[in-house]
């Protein structure tokens, strides 16, 4: 038995390394392959993301996190949000709710989802006028969206590097972004959830997607080391 363990600590192990030398996820400050574990698996600051209930949002913070600093051009934040969406779960809401909001001080900027299901940029926890997507999201599936903001505005992608929707206008800086906070309401929706300090371009975007996609679910994770032990144990018997 002791075998065993050893052989799928080690595959494990491997796997792991593999993924922190070659993918984007592991270049996140922080990411969840399983949001509703609440516990990061990717990222340069893993562990020291904490996610507490703050009123009525998730609040994901760190005594010393920065999930964003003004950069040297004009004093602009780069950041980008990924998230996976099960829509069946993505409740339309009966007024405008905000889905995630990046806080740094008494600034925040974010995405939130509006009556008709369409996202919608945010500036200080308001619709931001210059940028709606028209794309009606589904009930059905999951959906992965990335939210960029850097020097040129904010740009939301759909599924894929492909679609997406700019709102030049919206740009964060000057600040450093210190908290994030996810709606409460919207938050089983959530799949996996990672986060970058760098506005990533639109081929890192599509390159992100796909290793987002071939990660795998939990609970197909767990099956496959259960299946592996299992083999292994017949093959010792026989």
């Amino acid at each position: 038995m002791k075998k065993i363990l050893s052989i799928l600590m080690l595959t494990a192990g491997l796997n792991v390394a593999a993924s922190a030398a070659t993918t984007l996820l592991e270049q996140s400050i922080v990411g969840y392959s399983d949001f509703e574990s609440r516990i990061a698996d990717f990222g340069t600051q893993r562990d020291s993301v904490t996610i507490a209930t703050s009123g009525d949002n998730l609040l994901l913070s760190g005594p010393d996190v920065k999930f964003s600093q003004p950069s040297g051009n004009g004093g602009r934040n780069n950041m980008t949000l990924s998230m996976v969406l099960d829509l069946s779960k993505l409740n339309t809401p009966e007024s405008y709710t905000a889905l995630f909001n990046a806080k740094g001080g008494s600034t925040s900027w974010g995405v939130g989802l509006n009556t008709d299901r369409t996202l919608q940029g945010l500036w200080n926890n308001g619709a931001y006028s210059g940028g709606p997507t028209t794309t009606t999201l589904g009930t059905e599936g999951t959906l992965t969206i990335s939210v960029v903001t850097g020097e040129s505005g904010t740009r939301i992608y759909l599924g894929d590097e492909s679609t997406y929707y700019t709102a030049g206008g919206l740009k964060f800086g000057n600040v450093d972004i210190t908290q994030l906070l996810i709606n409460a309401g919207m938050a089983d929706a959530i799949e996996q959830l990672y986060v970058h300090d760098s506005a990533l371009s639109q081929e890192q975007i599509g390159q992100l997607m796909a290793e987002i996609a071939n990660v795998p679910e939990p609970a197909t994770a767990s099956l496959s080391l259960l299946g592996l032990a299992a083999l292994m144990m017949r093959r010792r018997r026989a």
